[in-house]
């Protein structure tokens, strides 16, 4: 029924940013194993729709309930840690953000299997979204680096949060608009899905642009941050329906 919505045009008279949905997730996530209900709520509609596409709802993940709950991020038990082989809810393998968010391990490894985590009918109405990024990384902050990907799970980028540039491609605020969500001036503070009184840092999927050992995230505090590509931290994934 979303879908149809969506499909039609008509999706702000049904629905308003800030909504939540029910989803059962089941299945392994890195190392995360994930067995129950939790909600998504909806960050923009047809947000950036010139360049990402029209007739979208977008959703990220997640919430605790389906009203005054608390906004929760999903960790891992590596949290915190480096990882350099397998999978946990890091960015990369190495020290590195070369390759930028189209080579990432989180794009091509981390985001697949939580698709596969999603219910079946959930999967089958998802729309895939235009998404530009820096996917060169490398050190330096070239606007030539910001090229376009096509995805159906993705990581929301320093701009799409914030509206305004720390440590990522300077040009991102060609490509991309800051969601509604977040220029409403909803919290951008996510706590742990295992222990929802403890904060998280959360990845974004921008490069720092000028250091090659760095991708941007949100810190505790709510602000715009770094960490090495390696780190395990909170997993805060969107899509479109």
């Amino acid at each position: 029924e979303i879908r149809m919505i969506s499909d039609a045009g008509l999706a702000s008279r049904y629905f308003n940013v800030g909504d939540r949905k029910a989803v059962t997730l089941n299945g392994t996530v890195g190392s995360l194993s994930l067995s129950g209900t939790y909600y998504c709520y909806i960050i923009g509609i047809d947000h950036n729709s010139t360049i990402e596409g029209t007739n979208r709802i977008h959703f990220q993940f997640g919430n605790t309930d389906a009203s005054g709950g608390t906004n929760i991020c999903f960790i891992d038990t590596g949290y915190g840690n480096s990882k350099n082989s397998g999978s946990w809810f890091n960015m990369n393998n190495i020290s590195s953000n070369r390759g930028g968010w189209e080579s990432s391990l989180m794009r091509t490894v981390i985001c697949p299997a939580f698709k596969s985590a999603m219910p079946s009918e959930l999967q089958a109405v998802l729309k895939t979204v235009t998404k530009y990024s820096d996917n060169t990384g490398g050190g330096s902050d070239n606007a030539s680096y910001m090229t376009a990907t096509t995805d159906d799970i993705f990581l929301l980028s320093e701009w799409e949060v914030f509206g305004a540039r720390t440590a990522a491609n300077s040009s991102e605020q060609n490509y991309q608009a800051q969601y509604a969500y977040y220029s409403a001036g909803n919290p951008k503070v996510m706590y742990r899905h295992s222990a929802t009184g403890s904060t998280a840092y959360w990845w974004l999927r921008s490069v720092y642009a000028i250091v090659t050992n760095a991708s941007c995230c949100v810190t505790t505090s709510g602000g715009a941050g770094y960490s090495s590509p390696m780190a395990s931290l909170g997993f805060a994934p969107a899509f479109c329906v």
